[in-house]
């Protein structure tokens, strides 16, 4: 008769190792950005934000999302003609003061080495091209394309509002032509950018560029980029321990 060994009664290695633990998610800090294409405040303000991150200790822990904000609604027909200084005489009183304004701007977009020609932009509604960023959230390419429109409106006469050239210069940022061709064929994301703008409204945002952490603190982009970073950072730490 065969004889067999018996049964060890020493656990085997697998039925003792402990089970591994699942790593709790990251944190992740929201920043809700609200601009317009057309608010020279937000070019420089925009990219003090995207500054201000990069700076931060971990800039991995943030989402940042591109909010829509229409610093004027109006469509083509009902908007006064002629170019930039013309329609900021409508709110800065004359030509010569818009283009002033224009010049304080361009100063401080230059400083924070921003190309910058006002004699260039045209305005236009920019709803279309808000709809196309968030478009561009789907890819996770918001911030790309909307420097692109900031850099193609504030220094290369983009018309913000005509069809053709917001194709040109999405596709140029890494937007699906084809996508966006559709987006701007209909009405996608058009109840978007209007919810953006409703939630602007509701949590007390009557003016752009501001930023919003972790939905609790609001902060104007365009204050000095050393104090966007440290308001950034203190909030930052403050989201992380609550």
């Amino acid at each position: 008769m065969t004889s067999h060994p018996p049964a060890s009664s020493t656990p085997s290695p697998s039925s003792t190792a402990s089970p591994t633990p699942t790593p709790s998610p990251s944190p992740t800090i929201d920043l809700d950005l609200w601009s317009d294409f057309v608010c020279a405040h937000c070019y420089y303000g925009t990219r003090r934000v995207t500054n201000a991150i990069a700076a931060q200790p971990d800039p991995g822990v943030f989402r940042l999302r591109w909010r829509s904000f229409e610093l004027d609604p109006r469509p083509a027909g009902q908007r006064p003609t002629g170019d930039l200084y013309d329609y900021l005489a409508r709110f800065n009183g004359s030509r010569e003061a818009g283009r002033a304004a224009m010049e304080m701007i361009g100063a401080i977009a230059t400083a924070d080495g921003l190309p910058f020609d006002a004699d260039a932009a045209r305005p236009g509604n920019t709803v279309d091209a808000h709809r196309l960023i968030h478009l561009a959230g789907e890819d996770g390419r918001q911030t790309e394309v909307a420097q692109r429109f900031y850099a193609a409106y504030w220094t290369e006469g983009l018309p913000i509002a005509e069809h053709t050239a917001l194709l040109e210069v999405a596709e140029e940022a890494g937007l699906d032509p084809a996508r966006a061709r559709e987006v701007l064929a209909g009405d996608a994301f058009t109840a978007e950018v209007a919810e953006d703008q409703e939630l602007a409204m509701s949590i007390g945002i009557m003016g752009v560029p501001t930023v919003v952490v972790a939905g609790r603190w609001a902060l104007s982009a365009g204050m000095p980029l050393d104090t966007l970073s440290e308001q950034l950072k203190r909030m930052t730490a403050e989201a992380l321990e609550a």
